[in-house]
């Protein structure tokens, strides 16, 4: 029995043609599936993951110089939105001789709308090239051990303003070394 090919029925140029649009379209699609590979690239820059030898459910994160030292999964959901993750430096203050004022330096992020933790892990590391920037060198290795919500009674502290602060959620964070 003879199986009949239907391409056999078409003439070549309908063939090229047919088979220039299928060239497009997987062009498109490889085009396509490469940015989303470079963004996902961009995205995990600088993240490594390494798994304890001896005890295989212990991971070891690190983003660039911070680790991740959390019970959140990385890529799980943060609990609020709209956050804006605030550090103030501790002993450094910009000094106002005019006035003779001092003003603390706060650091902050621009708008997280819905992050998850390694976002917020990102933006950290972020905080800190800038704090590097201010010292003139980086202060080692950071452990970030928690997230906190800042509450109303610290926003003085933080420098917010509390009529701006109902459409965002202000966050802060503690390392240690």
């Amino acid at each position: 029995m003879h199986i009949m090919n239907y391409l056999d029925f078409l003439h070549e140029d309908l063939l090229n043609k047919i088979f220039d649009i299928l060239v497009d379209l997987y062009e498109k699609d490889i085009e396509k599936t490469n940015n989303k590979l470079l963004k996902v690239k961009k995205l995990v820059e600088g993240l490594y993951i390494d798994v304890d030898l001896d005890d295989e459910e212990v991971y070891y994160i690190n983003y660039y110089n911070i680790s991740y030292c959390m019970n959140n999964y990385l890529y799980s959901r943060y609990p609020l939105e709209n956050v804006i993750i605030i550090y103030r430096l501790k002993l450094i203050v910009n000094y106002n001789p005019e006035e003779n004022t001092h003003t603390p330096i706060i650091l902050h992020c621009d708008l997280l709308k819905k992050p998850i933790y390694l976002d917020i892990l990102r933006e950290i590391n972020k905080i800190y090239e800038k704090q590097t920037k201010i010292f003139g060198y980086y202060d080692n290795r950071r452990i970030l051990e928690n997230i906190k919500h800042v509450k109303k009674n610290d926003y003085k502290y933080y420098n917010i303003n509390p009529s701006c602060a109902n459409n965002f959620n202000y966050i802060t964070f503690e390392c240690s070394h």
